[in-house]
């Protein structure tokens, strides 16, 4: 009697089925590429994120209403608030879906194979060049002050994982034929994941001109403080002339010719990858693309982390590379 008494609860336990989320929920987390501050700022508010969850899944402003017990015109207001950022397309007030792909566990779960997969394979790829990398990137008379391992975080990660890559990718046009327009200047990729902060992305990059440079932060954070070259000379990487055209020269080289292949010659594969997320019934590949290489670039950067070849900054870092004239 004792031993069925102490085993009965573990055994109710593992019958348990695991509790059902409701189809829309706020926990869902948002990312972009480029970073968004506007984007970031509107997708706080719990309610954005349900609005665009539900129209993932084919709801009416009605239905959202009396679903979330809501009244129409507070469901209606955020609607427009997100049409005016391009967040939303709407057909007409029957038909509105994200302007990006929500990428829900269910998703997630089809596609994380592939994704563990080719994050394994790229990571070679990149470790494959690692000395030639870090040749170039420890001769910049500019970086000689800084530790190794932080400027081979910036340059691998910033500067090819997440700027000569994608630059790659957008030349190319094979995968990422252009960064969608949302207002004014803005340009980015955007997508929702459910209950995965990871695999929503944790790095945020930032890119501006300041003097001449390119002012580049990098790191789990967006700056709160606009630096210039001059601020972080000595303190942090500067890159001059004619280092920063051999710097620019090098991580374009790199990314088209060694890198970009190995997403190219498996398209069919990634486009495969892409048709098993229910959001393609209403998003472009390249909406998908945009995420899935951006987690690979987050996983890679994790895996690097690990074995102690870059440090991550606390925050985020900040460089600078001269433009050319």
């Amino acid at each position: 009697m004792v031993r069925t008494f102490i085993l009965l609860p573990l055994v109710l336990l593992l019958s348990q089925k695991p509790v059902e989320k409701p189809k829309v929920h706020a926990d869902f987390q948002f990312g972009s590429y480029p970073s968004s501050r506007s984007a970031e700022e509107l997708l706080k508010d719990d309610l954005a994120r349900q609005i665009l969850v539900a129209f993932h899944e084919g709801w009416s402003l009605d239905k959202i209403a009396k679903t979330l017990k809501l009244q129409i015109s507070e469901v209606s207001t955020m609607t427009d608030k997100l049409e005016d950022a391009a967040l939303v397309n709407r057909e007409d007030e029957y038909d509105i879906r994200p302007a990006m792909p929500v990428i829900r566990e269910r998703d997630y779960d089809r596609v994380k194979d592939n994704l563990r997969k080719h994050t394994q394979e790229f990571t070679k790829l990149i470790l494959a060049n690692w000395k030639d990398i870090e040749t170039m990137a420890t001769s910049l008379e500019g970086a000689k002050s800084t530790p190794k391992d932080r400027l081979m975080y910036e340059t691998v990660v910033s500067g090819i994982l997440l700027g000569g890559m994608m630059d790659a990718f957008l030349d190319d046009k094979t995968l990422l034929p252009g960064i969608r327009r949302r207002v004014k200047t803005d340009r980015y990729y955007a997508w929702l994941v459910e209950s995965n902060p990871a695999a929503a992305g944790k790095l945020r990059r930032e890119v501006r001109e300041s003097a001449g440079y390119r002012v580049v932060t990098i790191g789990n954070v967006l700056p709160d403080e606009k630096l210039n070259p001059d601020d972080l000379r000595g303190k942090a990487t500067v890159i001059d002339d004619p280092d920063a055209q051999r710097y620019r020269t090098f991580i374009s080289l790199l990314s088209r010719d060694k890198l970009l292949p190995y997403f190219k010659t498996r398209r069919d594969e990634l486009l495969k990858t892409g048709a098993l997320i229910s959001a393609g019934k209403y998003s472009a590949f390249a909406e998908f693309f945009a995420w899935y290489y951006v987690s690979i670039a987050n996983a890679v950067t994790d895996a690097l982390v690990a074995d102690h070849r870059i440090a991550p900054p606390d925050k985020l870092y900040t460089y600078a590379v001269k433009v050319p004239q």
